[in-house]
């Protein structure tokens, strides 16, 4: 009796389904495995950027505020603070703004043909000054929160800073292990 190539032909259909399939798992696995990390890579950026933000947005006021009982801090100090963050806060604002409309005017003038670099040269400039601006009014305004604080209670801050940050790289170190 002789075999017709038929099921030799799906035979090998099989074999090579089931490689392919082979195939197919173990890239899936691979890749799975490669992205594995990014969700631990992402928080770590999230948490740096978040960082980033909370010293933007008044610099060290909002942790001085946020520990405000642990340092000790009277009412008239917490109002200081306050009040420096908050003149800040309306600097980078206007600040910003001037710079959104100088960007607007810089993107108007690199639509033409023919673009008059002297006056985009000029408009960057302005930018840079504003930036340097908010760059100068940052350091005045930590300088200053630094100064409502005690001796004293500037120590214990360095203390608490220096705890959070241990007990931050603490953790991250161990969500690296897992």
């Amino acid at each position: 009796m002789e075999h017709s190539p038929e099921p030799i032909i799906r035979q090998e259909e099989r074999m090579l389904n089931v490689r392919i399939a082979r195939a197919l798992v173990f890239v899936l696995a691979i890749g799975l495995i490669g992205f594995a990390g990014i969700p631990r890579a992402e928080a770590h950026m999230d948490h740096h950027r978040m960082m980033m933000r909370m010293m933007m947005h008044g610099g060290p006021i909002p942790f001085y505020l946020m520990n405000q009982d642990r340092l000790g801090l009277s009412r008239d100090q917490v109002n200081r603070l306050m009040k420096l963050k908050a003149t800040f806060m309306k600097s980078v604002i206007m600040e910003k703004a001037d710079i959104k409309v100088l960007h607007m005017d810089i993107m108007t003038d690199m639509m033409h043909r023919k673009i008059d670099t002297e006056e985009v040269k000029k408009d960057m400039d302005k930018i840079l000054a504003h930036k340097k601006i908010i760059m100068h009014d940052y350091v005045d305004m930590v300088s200053r929160a630094h100064m409502v604080l005690s001796a004293k209670q500037y120590m214990e801050v360095k203390k608490l800073w220096r705890e959070m940050m241990m007990m931050h790289h603490g953790m991250m170190e161990s969500n690296h292990r897992m």
